[in-house]
């Protein structure tokens, strides 16, 4: 621990990401949280093109200190000797990198250095070949930081089958500002796209990538319709493979009924107007969107992968099914529609478990014995 410091500790952490999804999510209020303890906070990014990433933008207004780097390029090798100079000079304590470019820049960037290196492990995605090489190569670089973090207990086995020692994981779990969601005003799914007024809306939100499932879900979507002519289905994200599903949707006569209209800063809005969710990934850390539909009580239908059986309790506060089966998704989307009674249910227990379990108070709590122990 640094002399100067050693009664409040100094926690960088940096995150490569111009959007302001779930992870960013839980860096802002971990940051915000962190505001009550005996630790400073710094959030990081890279600035590149002169643009601040969007997620910095939002927390700088929330009046949480953060730093940018400037980058040439996303794999400017310059940014090691920049992150390492800010370090060193402003008596960083514990370096926390969150995503496979971090992770490749903290390691050579605490060599030789006081600072420790926390990597946190959220899953992985595989949508071209440059990231599938890199994340590859991941396996190997996060083993030689002086901790990790997974966001899962599902994510900790995962890095104890790469060889990761157990006793260098602390499992801590994705939270939940309740407070947050309860202050979003809903906005209107069927108003935006023009659905019937008796529609019955289930919604999904990703990366439209080959994890992600959403050609399982898109299929489901097809057999739940030839038998509810109420269901409609609003896929929102991004990414690779979202041309290939609107192809399919497009060329099976189903636009009326599916719709994937890209990437949506207000989803939280839209999600606390949709009847359920859908979370059709074939892998997964702890996904932020199922704790946010949950702490709306919005019901939630999610594949039994990742950590999300640490989540649902399926048929108590949910419904798992299994990844890659579309008939029975479509057969729990036909059930889950038809019984207000099941859906009541699952609305007062999924938000029971938020609050319970999956709060910022306890994440906050965790995360701060974790920088204490490794500071020492």
């Amino acid at each position: 621990m640094n002399n100067n410091k050693k009664n409040k500790l100094r926690i960088l952490h940096l995150r490569a990401s111009n959007f302001y999804g779930g992870p960013e999510r839980q860096l802002h209020f971990h940051a915000k949280y962190a505001k009550d303890e005996n630790v400073d906070v710094v959030i990081s990014s890279f600035l590149e093109n002169s643009q601040t990433p969007e997620f910095i933008t939002i927390i700088l207004n929330d009046n949480i200190e953060t730093h940018t780097f400037d980058v040439a390029s996303a794999y400017d090798r310059s940014a090691v000797k920049k992150i390492k100079e800010y370090l060193c000079e402003n008596n960083i304590d514990i370096l926390c990198t969150h995503d496979y470019r971090t992770h490749f820049y903290g390691m050579f960037a605490t060599k030789n250095i006081k600072t420790k290196w926390i990597a946190f492990s959220r899953g992985m995605t595989k949508e071209n070949l440059k990231i599938k090489i890199f994340t590859y190569f991941e396996k190997f670089i996060i083993k030689k930081a002086d901790h990790l973090v997974a966001v899962s207990e599902s994510q900790k086995q995962k890095l104890i089958a790469q060889a990761v020692s157990e006793n260098k994981i602390t499992t801590i779990h994705n939270a939940i500002d309740i407070s947050l969601v309860d202050n979003i005003n809903p906005l209107s799914l069927k108003e935006r796209f023009d659905f019937p007024h008796d529609s019955i809306v289930a919604i999904s939100g990703g990366r439209f990538s080959e994890e992600k499932g959403q050609i399982d879900f898109v299929k489901a979507a097809e057999i739940a319709i030839e038998k509810n002519k109420y269901l409609r289905f609003v896929l929102f994200g991004d990414g690779p493979d979202v041309e290939k599903i609107k192809k399919y949707i497009h060329e099976k006569n189903l636009v009326t009924y599916i719709i994937c209209p890209g990437f949506e800063k207000n989803i939280l809005g839209y999600l606390k107007d949709a009847d359920m969710l859908v979370n059709p990934s074939l892998s997964e850390g702890l996904p932020n969107i199922v704790l946010e539909a949950m702490a709306s009580q919005i019901p939630v239908i999610a594949t039994n992968v990742g950590g999300l059986p640490e989540i649902i309790d399926s048929g108590n506060n949910g419904i798992l099914v299994p990844s890659e089966n579309s008939r029975v998704l479509a057969d729990t989307l036909l059930t889950l529609a038809s019984d207000l009674q099941v859906q009541d249910k699952y609305k007062k227990n999924a938000r029971q478990t938020i609050i319970d379990s999956f709060n910022f108070k306890s994440q906050n709590n965790k995360l701060i014995n974790l920088y204490t122990q490794i500071a020492d």
